[in-house]
């Protein structure tokens, strides 16, 4: 959300207007700052995401993330795609009415009901490493900035599948309550594709990208993945 300063700033540099009693004071009208993206997840980090500090600059080790990618793609239970289908429908008719040639005039703002994802209380992580066939790394670091840290996610953790793929989350005491999905520059999206059609197959996930628009449902007998759009 905090992308949305870029735009501010470009907007402030382009702008000739300044007030008399100081030459470098200007002004922008508050309906031209745009967002940089259509959607965010209301758990943003100041609102409900468990965070600790973090002391230090991360390390190569850490797996860092921008807080306005959190949960952009995420997995969830088959028993709220019909909420999942509702709420990209919204964001579709929304995406329409505020776009901007540079960005958006409103932001859409996602209300996913509380859930676990993978139950299993301590064992859930035990069971994504095992659907995964890989083992959890370090809890994801948020920042809003090269040089801002938000925090670090509390019991969280990740899984880069190589390709620039990481899957990541936290787990809480009912079993892993977000399990997101990031992709970076020049993916392999096979890898994402496999994780899906595992997860699928074991948990009967879904996965929705906000920014497509899409939902992933299942895999069929013939390999094939059901795709759903708005």
């Amino acid at each position: 959300m905090r992308k949305l300063l870029a735009s501010l700033m470009a907007l402030v540099a382009a702008s000739g207007s300044t007030q008399a009693q100081s030459p470098n004071d200007k002004t922008v009208d508050p309906k031209a700052i745009l967002f940089s993206m259509p959607t965010i997840s209301n758990d943003i980090p100041s609102n409900l995401l468990p965070l600790e500090k973090v002391e230090g600059k991360p390390t190569a080790a850490d797996f860092v993330l921008h807080e306005d990618d959190w949960r952009q793609i995420e997995f969830l239970p088959r028993d709220h795609l019909s909420e999942v289908k509702r709420t990209l429908t919204e964001l579709k008719a929304f995406d329409e009415a505020n776009r901007a040639q540079y960005g958006w005039r409103n932001i859409y703002v996602r209300r996913i009901s509380g859930t676990t994802v993978i139950g299993g209380s301590s064992k859930a992580l035990q069971h994504l490493e095992s659907v995964l066939g890989a083992k959890a790394g370090p809890a994801p670091i948020l920042h809003y900035s090269t040089s801002a840290i938000t925090g670090r996610v509390q019991n969280g953790f990740s899984f880069p599948l190589g390709g620039n793929i990481t899957l990541y989350g936290y787990v809480s005491g009912d079993g892993i309550s977000v399990l997101g999905a990031s992709v970076g520059r020049n993916p392999d999206d096979h890898k994402l594709t496999d994780a899906f059609t595992k997860l699928n197959s074991s948990d009967g996930l879904l996965l929705v990208d906000w920014g497509a628009q899409l939902v992933l449902e299942s895999v069929g007998s013939d390999g094939k993945i059901r795709v759903w759009r708005p």
